[in-house]
């Protein structure tokens, strides 16, 4: 009976998590499909270091 109950857990932990990816990396809106390219990865954004830091 306990494994049944553990086998029961275990798929539902596993089906929690396939859904969890899938809402995170399948959804219509957030970040990405705004426009503003704030998050993107491609855009090279620039740097500036402190004074202190300048060699």
């Amino acid at each position: 009976m306990q494994e049944v109950i553990l086998i029961i857990v275990f798929v539902a932990a596993i089906g929690f998590m396939a859904r969890k990816f899938y809402r995170d990396y399948k959804s219509e809106s957030g970040c990405a499909s705004s426009g503003c390219n704030a998050c993107s990865p491609t855009e090279k954004k620039d740097i500036k270091l402190p004074g202190h830091l300048k060699g």
